[in-house]
């Protein structure tokens, strides 16, 4: 009850936190998406669609909440700290950022039924680029910067239900909310005045994705078998359209809701190979349908999405409770490799990572924390783009607590 009290405290509280990015790319579509998991999956390279846990969450897919350990409480929260160094042809630029990363709780009602709930990022803008354009009709240059901030959260709330003893199906329900910000200042020119423009969507909607599990045991080696699904979602927001002069006076100003911010079908599949509780080799697929998606002020060309994770997990010993402390350490290591929706002339921005991790059990056995490093590189500083390069720190908490125990009394 302790936990559960602390974990409604903590995410009320901090409801308004946003993601934070500086990846130029992120002025397109919703944003730069956030990858999905906890601790452990993240640093096996985001692969989780597979993966089940007596004493882990998994939001990747919500049919693996009926893996949980039955007697307890999960609470689950991280960290994350990014150093990046953005390089295009011209220019480069380094800095931090550092945010909560996730808080999730997650419980079992009875053997068959589990849930979780759960504040997680869905996606993250944060830019300033610049770009100079032509006065129509006359030979002068004048400077566009673009601004944008603000990103889009989901709290969900999942269920997961064991129809077959190894065959378990869930699905997450969110509400996405979130301010999608750009200013645009645009130079004073001989032709044209000062100006400032102002877009703002501050979305609020709903949003659904489902999943299912099987596992089956063969050769005395344990297998997985994952599949995750949420189709073509329209999100409702709330336009604000401002254009300011000089000195800040209104010129124009209209809002209206619309449904212009568009999610894609998703799709992904996922293998899991567990061997004697010492190693657990986890391969993911996710695949978004980004072609044919639209949105009426940005003319790039979207493209479908691929993304493709690897990862292990091993124990050079077995765990036990007269182990000494190291003994008892479980590492990780994770690839990944992925492709966004956003193409660029005939160029479509790629990146990969490497990934390594390790989960310490604490003093009291039930409750782990996850310590780990990502090196990433994201796009090319070829052809006018821009290439980022990361190290991503991680520190995660799998809180556990016992409950649902009937306690008896003399």
């Amino acid at each position: 009850m302790r936990l559960l009290i602390t974990f409604i405290f903590i995410q009320l509280s901090l409801l308004a936190i946003s993601q934070n990015t500086v990846s130029p790319y992120s002025i397109f579509g919703p944003g730069e998406i956030e990858r999905k998991g906890f601790g452990t999956t993240q640093n096996l390279g985001g692969a989780g669609i597979a993966y089940q846990s007596g004493s882990n969450l998994n939001n990747i897919n919500p049919s693996s909440y009926t893996s949980m350990d039955s007697m307890k409480l999960i609470f689950a929260i991280g960290l994350e700290n990014k150093f990046y160094n953005l390089n295009s042809s011209s220019r480069q630029q380094s800095g931090y950022t550092g945010n909560i990363n996730y808080l999730a709780l997650g419980f079992k009602y009875t053997n068959w039924m589990a849930g979780s709930i759960g504040f997680v990022p869905f996606s993250s803008v944060g830019y300033s680029v610049a770009k100079q354009n032509y006065v129509e009709g006359a030979n002068e240059v004048y400077t566009s910067v673009y601004t944008g901030s603000g990103g889009i959260n989901q709290i969900y709330f999942g269920n997961a239900i064991r129809l077959l003893k190894n065959f378990s199906i869930g699905i997450n329900a969110s509400y996405m909310f979130g301010p999608l910000i750009q200013d645009e200042n645009l130079d004073q020119t001989e032709y044209s005045p000062e100006l400032q423009i102002s877009r703002q969507d501050f979305l609020q909607s709903f949003y659904f994705d489902y999943g299912m599990q099987y596992s089956f045991r063969a050769k005395k080696t344990d297998f997985a078998l994952g599949f995750i699904f949420s189709n073509k979602q329209k999100l409702k927001s709330n336009h604000i359209l401002t254009v300011y002069n000089g000195s800040h006076s209104i010129l124009r100003y209209e809002q209206y809701d619309t449904d212009y911010l568009k999610i894609p079908m998703i799709f992904g599949s996922g293998i899991g190979i567990k061997k004697d509780g010492r190693y657990n080799l986890l391969l993911d697929y996710e695949f978004q349908k980004w072609s044919g998606v639209s949105y009426p002020i940005q003319y790039n060309e979207f493209v479908n999405s691929h993304n493709f994770s690897l990862g292990l997990a091993f124990r050079p010993w077995n765990y036990s409770v007269l182990n000494r402390f190291y003994e008892n350490l479980e590492y990780q290591v994770g690839f990944n490799y992925h492709n966004s929706y956003q193409k660029f002339d005939n160029y479509v921005v790629s990146g990969g990572s490497v990934s390594f991790g390790t989960e310490i059990p604490l003093p009291s056995r039930i409750s782990k924390i996850s310590i780990g490093i990502e090196f990433g590189i994201n796009g090319t500083p070829q052809n006018l783009l821009i290439q980022e390069k990361y190290t991503m720190l991680r520190l995660g908490f799998s809180l556990n607590e016992f409950a649902f125990i009937k306690r008896k009394f003399d």
